[in-house]
């Protein structure tokens, strides 16, 4: 499209165009910004075209396949970007304020099923009066837009700019299914490269611990999308996974997964609490830090 330049109008264009500006520039399609929008694709198109003539230059260079931002498109992404980005925080700001007392806390999918969601009514014991709401996620979760008050997270900690307290640290132990166990043996560490190996994901960085990069990358290896998906692979009789303890312990204790060698490897990761470090639910997020702290330390105790 070809828009000749003509004077913009002093007044900004209506405000609801830059929304719709801003999801096309940021998928980058049309359809893709009518999906998010819940819009129709003649919809976005037609107000993109309002906004091109309002300002008097074009937004976008058009493609068969695909749609550019030009130069000026660009600059002006940046300010609707900025826009949205405001608008976003500051509803979850209102929502976190004066909605009904709530603590919205998210963790992964095997922390949430595994440990908060059986024990979710206890919770009360710590804030009576306040409505816990868990959201499983494989994610992190985004503070400044998402309205979340704080989250479980797996890795080292490494998050400044959040605050972020220890719940446990975590050691990885070979585990997979008593009948595989009964089947297969192993001796040492290395003997495991020899068996078809469970990742929780495509980042394989866990078992490049164990028997480093190249037997990992040269061997069988089953990538799930979770943690929960890898133990439950090995619970199947699928192969060998790597059990965070003590998140685990219960499968072990229950015998639905068994150590296929007598190791505990120690690693620099653990399970941390995380919440922005201004919050309007200080006190919530503190009840909600003793709970989980609690949890995890049942999870200790149970060999």
């Amino acid at each position: 499209m070809t828009t000749a330049r003509i004077r913009a109008p002093s007044n900004p264009p209506p405000i609801q165009w830059l929304v719709v500006f801003e999801a096309a520039a940021t998928h980058r399609s049309f359809k893709l910004a009518a999906s998010a929008l819940n819009v129709s694709p003649p919809a976005i198109s037609q107000h993109i075209k309002s906004l091109e003539e309002w300002l008097g230059m074009a937004l976008f260079n058009r493609r068969a396949r695909q749609i550019e931002l030009t130069t000026e498109g660009e600059f002006y992404y940046e300010i609707a970007a900025e826009l949205v980005r405001t608008h976003k925080q500051g509803y979850q700001d209102f929502i976190r304020r004066f909605q009904q007392r709530s603590l919205r806390v998210s963790a992964s999918l095997f922390i949430a099923q595994e440990l908060m969601i059986p024990n979710y009514l206890s919770f009360s014991d710590y804030a009576e009066d306040v409505e816990l709401r868990i959201e499983a996620r494989s994610s992190y979760v985004d503070f400044e837009t998402e309205p979340l008050d704080a989250a479980v997270r797996f890795g080292v900690g490494d998050w400044p700019d959040l605050e972020s307290r220890l719940l446990c640290k975590v050691q990885l132990v070979p585990v997979c299914s008593p009948k595989y166990a009964c089947e297969n043996s192993v001796n040492t560490l290395d003997d495991l490269r020899h068996y078809r190996l469970i990742s929780p994901s495509e980042d394989t960085r866990l078992w490049h611990r164990v028997l480093g990069e190249e037997a990992v990358t040269n061997g069988d290896i089953l990538v799930c999308d979770s943690y929960l998906a890898a133990v439950k692979s090995a619970a199947e009789g699928l192969g060998v996974t790597l059990a965070l303890l003590p998140s685990t312990n219960l499968w072990i204790k229950d015998g639905r997964l068994v150590r296929f060698l007598d190791v505990a490897i120690p690693t620099d990761y653990g399970y941390w609490m995380v919440s922005p470090k201004q919050s309007e639910q200080r006190k919530e997020v503190e009840a909600f830090y003793f709970w989980i702290s609690s949890l995890f330390e049942s999870l200790d105790s149970v060999k």
